[in-house]
């Protein structure tokens, strides 16, 4: 974790509109966790870096510089090389923790080795699809999906399930006297998400860890 004042410096080359999406949507939540994305190669120190893309100006421009490191990520889907850049030095995430608040939406949280990588609320008849499609871009050794017992926990669990996602369910009674000691927990303003977090970091088997 970098919530200690270090931080883990990405650059990424990319100029490519996917890209630039990516980049945008996961780069304030990332640079509150201490993980700062820059996107000019001159005059930085960086942990690890994603190329270009091949055949594209940028390329041309970077690759002699950065052919010869051993911190470069290669990875034409924008989601995957991110991801693999906050992972790195490893090659992927240990473990995938996610946490589900089903109610009204389900609010949802994703932590890659206690990294907040994503999250979000979806009608919980397709939380399992959402998740589903984010683990298919993630690199992960084992993953595990904690499941509150809110309203909507039914049609969150028949979503996961169809899906291919097996959970473990934890009451919300439970959930409600335990509050995470996580920095990053502070900064989610959407009570759902906050309570997915919750979710998550109870729920799990390494939850004293967090």
């Amino acid at each position: 974790m970098r919530w200690n004042g270090s931080a883990k410096v990405i650059v990424c080359l990319r100029a490519d509109y996917n890209a630039i999406k990516t980049i945008k949507n996961k780069k304030d939540i990332l640079e509150k966790q201490g993980i700062i994305i820059l996107n000019d190669y001159i005059d930085t120190k960086p942990d690890v870096i994603i190329s270009p893309l091949k055949n594209t100006p940028e390329y041309e421009i970077y690759h002699d510089n950065i052919k010869n490191l051993n911190n470069v990520i290669y990875e034409d889907d924008p989601d995957i090389a991110l991801f693999k850049a906050i992972a790195y030095p490893k090659l992927d995430f240990s473990h995938i923790l996610i946490g589900i608040d089903p109610g009204r939406l389900c609010g949802y949280i994703i932590m890659g080795d206690g990294i907040v990588i994503n999250s979000g609320k979806i009608d919980c008849n397709k939380i399992g699809n959402v998740i589903k499609e984010e683990l298919n871009k993630i690199p992960y050794k084992s993953k595990e999906v904690i499941l509150g017992t809110g309203e909507g926990w039914t049609i969150a669990g028949v979503s996961l399930i169809n899906n291919g996602l097996p959970y473990k369910m934890i009451r919300e009674d439970e959930v409600a006297k335990f509050m995470p000691k996580t920095p990053i927990f502070k900064i989610f303003k959407d009570k759902d998400v906050r309570s997915a977090m919750a979710i998550a970091l109870r729920g799990s088997r390494n939850w004293m860890d967090h």
